[in-house]
Formats: C-alpha cells, sequence, structure tokens
C-alpha cells in the first residue's frame, strides 16, 4: 500500500512505489505524501482525539461480529455531543442473510463471486449483507467495478 496524494505526480511515484514493490516481493506501506503526511502523523488531531473520544470495550460490527477494543465512543465530559445519549438510541444487531459470506469476505477469506447471493439476489438495489449496503462495500465496489474481470475470456 502507498499513502499518495491526488495530484498526477503523486499518483505516478505511487504507481512506480507500488510496482517497485511488487518487483522486489514486498508488501509494506509506503509514505508517499511526505510533504503532507509525516510518520508520526498529525499531533493535534490526535491530542484532540484523545481528549473527546476514548476506546470501547468491544463493538459488533455488522459481518465480522464483536471485536474488542476496535472502536471509539464519546467521552462522558462531551455528552452532550453524543447522539447515543442525547437521543437514547439503543443498539440492535442487523443480520445478514444466512447465505452471505460477508464476514468471510471481509477477513479476506473469500471474494465477492464466491458468494451465492452475489449479483443474483444480492445487489446494490437488494443489499442481502453488509458488504453490499453501501458503495464502499466490498461486494458493492466489486458489483460495480470488477465484475468484468469475472467473466472468462473466450478466444475468437
Amino acid at each position: 500500500m502507498v499513502i499518495a496524494g491526488f495530484e498526477p505526480l503523486d499518483v505516478m511515484q505511487a504507481i512506480l512505489m507500488l510496482v517497485r514493490q511488487v518487483n522486489d516481493g514486498r508488501a509494506e506501506i509506503e509514505n508517499e505524501f511526505t510533504r503532507a503526511v509525516s510518520r508520526e502523523g498529525n499531533a493535534r488531531a490526535q491530542t484532540v482525539t484523545a481528549q473527546v473520544l476514548e476506546v470501547r470495550d468491544t463493538f459488533e460490527w455488522r459481518g465480522l461480529g464483536e471485536v474488542p477494543l476496535s472502536a471509539l465512543r464519546i467521552r462522558s465530559a462531551y455528552a452532550l455531543f453524543d447522539a447515543e445519549q442525547r437521543f437514547d438510541l439503543n443498539y440492535r444487531a442487523v443480520s445478514d442473510h444466512k447465505q452471505c459470506e460477508c464476514g468471510a469476505i471481509l477477513r479476506g477469506v473469500k471474494n465477492p463471486v464466491d458468494c451465492k447471493l452475489f449479483g443474483t439476489v444480492c445487489t446494490p438495489d437488494n443489499p442481502m449483507g453488509s458488504c453490499m449496503v453501501s458503495s464502499e462495500g466490498s461486494c458493492a465496489a466489486h458489483y460495480s467495478y470488477g465484475r468484468f474481470r469475472d467473466i472468462p475470456v473466450v478466444a475468437a
């Protein structure tokens, strides 16, 4: 992975860095965007984040289940700004379809096309699992942009 800016030269440099990783047999995170992103990150933002937010003991991620210490919540000192408390929101788990392979897809064990529901019953207009719910979901993205790679090429 390469962190890069959006300018054409940033994108081209990032591609070169990725090609070098592949050619060298490396799989690393590199920072091409050093003029804006330092290794230490944004210290001021980190300080404000730590002041306002704290780590939750556990959180249920749709498709993955309960993952300890994997999410943040607003500290009690800022409860006035916490929608969960202010509007008395109670979490209700939403299960994926029984045949949905979202958990395995999110863990990288399976690909979207490995799911029996993908592209037939489960589409962006009729999502059966968390991976298809939003346009950023792995199944929704593959449905919109990657399906052409799944079609076998037949020589004429």
